[in-house]
């Protein structure tokens, strides 16, 4: 049995409100017949208790009109018997589906008071349905908020019982809680007011939210590697919620977390950007300066030389740091779900979208940054909707008619030739060059000689702490074929065959014998004799001109013959920078 007197303060203010609307005098009982609240004029006419007998009649009857108080069946054994000072009284059954809670009463002690009720008794009956089911609503509500705080109460318990990372969304990937694991391990993303894109990658959030159950996807998020998996929660077949769970992927048995992880500082601000090389130190002092601008950013570069980690720098020396940094990578979004991945839907903007629309990578980038990587795959139709936003600063969802705010600052990235590109027709120029306003432009691996040490040992410490292995050297031969070697995959390459020496050595410093086969494999074509060498380099060479010869040694000229030749554009010009040399 409920018992109404917990809600007194509301009821009173309730009480109030009827005085001052209606003018006359009303009173609230709970089922055991006990007043909850009145007005002052009712407790001063008729006392704090009240007949038992009239309450129980309501309560069986719903409703009851006394015409006549103190001279009713009810009124027998009631001390007012015979001598009531009310002198009408409307009462009401305090009812929601079945469940009583009490009743509610409408009064008066004036003969003028009278004339007005009795004159509207229909628009005063209405009146007590009215105010009599808002105060059952109202005692469900906070019964179902006791219920929801003891559940949130409980929920936080069994998640903070939990070594994993549990971490729940809305159905847009808003964090909605978070237990303490999930805080260590993702503090730096602003996870209490943030969204789950802003912590982990984008495809594992969007097959979630789609939803589609997760089991232990291996992710790599910043410094940190762990498994997600993921079960969205239905109530009555509609998504509410998404659960996610973060078990960190701790390699080895006895390995110690990254220092990183527990101070929840990021990759990029523990290891900033590697590098002593002139071109590195110009970048370092670029990234420095165009961090404080908002102007759009083109970085460009071969695959595996950092652009992310450069754009995500930028986003982090910036005044923008503290807001979300959204990456979307253009060549893995289908193109007839480019525009609504940007900026978002509607409800009822297509087939299957969900209740209520979703927001686009846009809107989850606001006050932030957005990293548009790999841009060049960007479709031509976008590339007109991208311009618009970046010349006007603002956007449409799919099916919307609203203009919505775009404030986030743009960074593009591509590992292709945009000039080429704009040649071929595959990439808009007038985009290009809203975009082109910061160029930055990052070397290969094998320009930064002097570098590849200090790149290889801290890639050795870093793979030896998150595997729990002890080696602390890289012998002379490997450095020499690390010289040797023209690093196609960049840095990322060299990171990964580091990882993987890591991994084979049986001793306290990498040997040639760790070596991933294929990269000992081109080390040894390398060892061909120099005569020979040279040899094939200059039938390269001459296969090569020839080729230019026939299509022609200006950019449309060399597009056709990198085809021809099945190398790209870049490589050919590499090729044609040694023939100059």
């Amino acid at each position: 049995m409920t018992d109404i007197g917990k809600y007194k303060k509301d009821i009173d203010d309730l009480i109030r409100l009827v005085r001052c609307t209606l003018e006359i005098d009303a009173a609230v009982f709970d089922t055991q017949s006990r007043i909850v609240a009145c007005t002052d004029e009712y407790l001063h006419q008729k006392g704090n208790t009240v007949h038992a007998p009239s309450i129980e009649e309501v309560i069986a009857n719903g409703n009851v009109v006394v015409n006549k108080p103190g001279h009713m069946n009810s009124c027998a054994g009631c001390r007012f018997i015979g001598n009531c000072p009310a002198k009408i009284e409307i009462l009401k059954a305090i009812r929601y589906r079945s469940q009583d809670f009490g009743v509610m009463t409408f009064t008066c002690f004036t003969d003028e008071a009278h004339e007005r009720m009795t004159g509207r008794l229909k628009a005063f009956v209405q009146a007590l349905d009215i105010f009599s089911d808002w105060v059952a609503k109202l005692v469900i509500r906070k019964q179902e908020a006791s219920t929801m705080d003891e559940t949130r109460a409980m929920l936080k318990n069994i998640m903070e019982s939990s070594e994993e990372g549990i971490m729940v969304t809305d159905p847009d990937g808003s964090v909605l809680r978070c237990n303490a694991g999930a805080g260590r391990l993702f503090s730096f993303c602003g996870l209490h007011t943030g969204n789950a894109y802003h912590i982990l990658p984008a495809h594992v959030v969007d097959t979630a939210l789609k939803p589609e159950r997760l089991r232990d996807v291996r992710v790599e998020t910043g410094n940190i590697r762990a498994f997600v998996s993921a079960k969205p929660v239905f109530v009555n077949d509609e998504l509410k919620s998404v659960v996610f769970f973060i078990r960190e992927d701790q390699g080895r048995a006895g390995k110690k977390s990254r220092p990183e992880a527990k101070t929840g500082r990021s990759a990029v601000m523990t290891h900033d950007l590697l590098g002593k090389c002139p071109e590195i130190m110009k970048l370092k002092k670029n990234i420095t300066r165009f961090s404080k601008s908002s102007s759009t950013v083109l970085i460009t570069g071969e695959t595996g030389t950092g652009k992310g980690l450069v754009a995500r720098l930028i986003h982090e020396k910036s005044p923008r740091a503290g807001k979300p940094f959204i990456a979307v990578n253009c060549a893995s979004i289908p193109e007839t779900l480019f525009e609504s991945e940007l900026f978002g839907y509607e409800e009822g903007a297509f087939t299957g979208a969900k209740k209520g629309g979703k927001k686009g990578r846009f809107d989850l980038a606001r006050g932030g940054t957005i990293f548009l990587d790999e841009i060049g795959e960007m479709p031509l139709h976008m590339q007109v909707k991208l311009l618009s936003v970046l010349q006007d600063h603002s956007f449409q969802r799919v099916g919307g008619v609203d203009m919505i705010s775009a404030d986030a600052r743009v960074i593009a990235a591509t590992n292709q030739d945009p000039e080429a590109m704009i040649m071929e027709k595959k990439f808009r120029p007038d985009l290009f060059y809203r975009l082109n306003v910061i160029p930055m432009s990052l070397p290969p691996l094998r320009e930064r000689q002097g570098d590849l040490e200090i790149l290889a040992h801290f890639f050795l410490k870093d793979a030896c702490m998150r595997s729990g292995r002890s080696i602390e050297r890289i012998s002379e031969s490997v450095m020499a074929a690390f010289r040797a070697h023209d690093w196609p995959g960049n840095i990322r390459e060299l990171q990964n065959v580091i990882e993987y020496s890591v991994n084979v050595e049986e001793t306290d410093t990498i040997t040639e014998s760790s070596l991933p086969e294929y990269f000992s494999a081109r080390v040894r074509v390398k060892k061909v004799p120099r005569d020979i060498r040279a040899g094939a380099l200059a039938a390269e060479m001459d296969i090569i001109l020839s080729c230019l010869d026939r299509h022609g040694h200006d950019v449309k000229g060399k597009i056709r013959a990198a085809g021809e030749l099945g190398i790209s554009l870049r490589t050919l010009y590499r090729k044609l920078e040694k023939l100059s040399t």
